[in-house]
């Protein structure tokens, strides 16, 4: 199948030279090449789009920030300022996109004006340019709410003090008209890589959930539901994929029928060093291994030489629900018939030998022993069998295989938290959780290694992304009409039982449809850049989508701490506790939901001021 390199042609590259602009409203690029070279042709018009792609799609895979915001993956050795709320007014966390804003104008008008291009070729490109204008302000706006909307190439002698949007639903009403005309100008199938209007649609049925999360207008929520629900109707051609790990890696990236865009890279130009893989795979050796003590010793000695800065919670873990060997219905890994008739709970003081800080063991911690102290009876396999399939997938564990390796994680074990000097959780590279990830993890010939050629890809969109869109907006129409609770059910379940393979969900009230639903999501989007924004979305929902909270209150996923597990040396004792370096610091204040408009914004642009500052900052 044919599928997009991120490559421009080098002639075109050459022909190109960006001029800066000192203005705080970055006009970039500025044309210093033949404008009839470029919007005169197909191929170069779609190098200066494909270059755009380059500018925007990363917005869509910014993994490593916006996940550890959350507890799905936790920092080596410290926790980010962000999750811990110490951001001020002066936090540049990317406001400024008038370059790529720009250039998105650019395509939009210069295709127009093409005498060129065909109608057909105008017509798709002026279409792809509102998709990528759309998604540039998506991604300001589920930040700060509010944006200073540039809908025009400015030039230099525009007026540039801008203000910002009047409202957030002003906002959206902006940006659901760019992909609106978006879904009517695109085609409806287009190379692997490159936008058409299904991936327009995957996107309009998110946008309309976070529209109705920041609106106040009921009779607006209710429209937004709506048009996210035939969004979602609207996309043909793509089915969830059985094989859930392979849209992940080497096996699915060009041929799932689930993924409807992605970003993809090659080995011609990429190295392990340029991907996500690097920081997401440990650093070992057998002779660290025989220093230390650990075991087994792996087939290849430094098949992990990677840079691992961030790891799975046993936070995330806990959502990865077992299916009950006498019910047959899915639950939490310590509710199962299997796991509570084979173990008994512990005290703090029982496993206290086991933690390297006394802090690790506090009020939240969990412990428990296997009732035989048989050598074959390990306390792992009552905790990791029969899991939802998307576990297996997704993390790596104690004693699973991976790379043709033993996977040991328990005390003593080769990559287990304190694998490098016996005492330090986390030194040297090593998960500071005693997991580590499996998603988005490529098994090729060579082993991941910083200089080693790869190819790669971020998942933009998928149609299990946008059926999980679906499931919310019929749940959050279910206040209008309470028949909509099965249709949401019966929507997630989609995802629940191709991907998880596990029993459907049989709730039948709101309130437990929306706790099985969340769980759904958390699991099926893990390490997707997805898990902070919903947590906002549910947060400002309110009600059964956040613990029956108010809109608008505190989110307790986002004030806990992060956990790790430890597994003692013979498998027969476990404990759930607190990881350090601050994790258990945590904390969300109701500001944070919405962030600050970057203070320098404010200060070089004389049509806003400290009075359009977001609340609490």
């Amino acid at each position: 199948m044919k599928f997009i390199k991120y490559i421009t042609p080098a002639l075109f590259c050459a022909a190109l030279t960006l001029q800066s602009c000192e203005h705080f409203l970055d006009t970039k690029p500025m044309e210093s090449y033949s404008e009839d070279l470029v919007w005169s042709l197909k191929s170069t018009a779609d190098a200066f789009v494909l270059q755009t792609y380059n500018n925007v799609l990363p917005f869509y895979h910014d993994i490593r920030t916006e996940e550890q915001w959350t507890l799905n993956s936790v920092m080596r050795q410290n926790c980010p300022n962000e999750a811990r709320d110490l951001m001020n007014r002066d936090w540049s966390w990317g406001f400024n996109q008038f370059g790529t804003i720009r250039r998105c104008n650019l395509i939009i008008e210069k295709s127009q004006a093409s005498t060129g291009l065909s109608d057909a070729d105008k017509k798709a490109l002026v279409a792809e340019g509102k998709m990528l204008r759309a998604m540039t302000y998506y991604y300001i706006a589920k930040h700060c709410g509010r944006v200073i909307w540039v809908d025009h190439v400015l030039a230099e002698t525009d007026e540039f003090n801008l203000p910002l949007t009047e409202s957030i639903d002003k906002t959206y009403d902006l940006i659901l008209k760019d992909i609106d005309d978006a879904i009517a100008g695109l085609p409806e199938t287009s190379l692997q890589g490159r936008i058409n209007a299904n991936a327009a649609r995957a996107l309009k049925s998110e946008v309309c959930l976070t529209a109705a999360a920041y609106s106040t207008d009921d009779t607006r929520k209710k429209s937004l539901f709506e048009q996210a629900v035939a969004a979602v109707d609207g996309i043909q051609g793509y089915t969830l994929d059985s094989n859930y790990g392979s849209m992940f890696n080497q096996d699915g990236a060009r041929t799932s029928p689930e993924i409807i865009l992605a970003q993809y890279y090659s080995k011609d130009n990429t190295n392990g060093a340029g991907t996500l893989m690097q920081e997401m795979l440990p650093n070992q050796s057998n002779k660290r291994l025989e220093d230390y003590g650990g075991r087994p010793f792996f087939n290849q000695d430094l098949v992990f030489e990677c840079w691992l800065e961030h790891s799975p919670s046993q936070n995330l873990v806990d959502d990865y629900l077992v299916i009950d060997q006498i019910t047959n219905q899915g639950v939490k890994w310590n509710e199962s018939t299997q796991f509570v008739n084979n173990t008994t709970p512990l005290s703090n003081a029982d496993v206290a030998d086991m933690a390297v800080d006394a802090k690790e063991l506090d009020d939240n911690s969990l412990a428990y022993r296997t009732n035989s102290n048989a050598p074959d009876v390990q306390i792992n396999d009552f905790m990791y069998k029969n899991r939802d399939q998307r576990f297996y997938h997704s993390i790596q564990y104690d004693s699973c295989m991976f790379y043709n390796e033993l996977i040991t994680l328990h005390k003593g074990g080769n990559l287990h938290r304190t694998a490098v000097d016996g005492k330090t959780p986390g030194n040297g590279y090593i998960p500071i959780t005693n997991y580590i990830w499996r998603k988005y993890i490529y098994v090729n010939a060579e082993r991941i290694f910083w200089n080693n050629p790869t190819d790669y890809h971020y998942v933009i969109f998928r149609y299990g992304r946008a059926l999980l869109n679906k499931a919310e907006a019929l749940l959050g129409l279910a206040q209008y009409d309470a028949s909509k609770v099965s249709s949401a059910v019966a929507t997630f379940n989609r995802t629940r039982t191709t991907h998880g393979n596990l029993p459907p969900s049989i709730a039948t009230s709101l309130a437990d449809a929306w706790h099985d639903y969340k769980i759904e999501r958390h699991v099926d989007l893990a390490l997707e850049g997805d898990y902070y924004w919903s947590l906002l979305r549910w947060g400002m929902y309110g009600g059964e989508a956040n613990h029956g909270k108010p809109a608008g209150d505190i989110i307790p996923e986002l004030s806990s701490p992060a956990t790790f597990v430890e597994i003692s040396q013979d498998r027969h004792r476990m404990f759930v506790g607190t990881v350090g370096y601050t994790n258990a610091d945590r904390t969300f204040s109701k500001k944070r939901y919405l962030f600050p408009i970057t203070q320098s914004i404010i200060n070089a642009n004389s049509a806003i001021n400290d009075s359009d500052q977001n609340p609490g900052w």
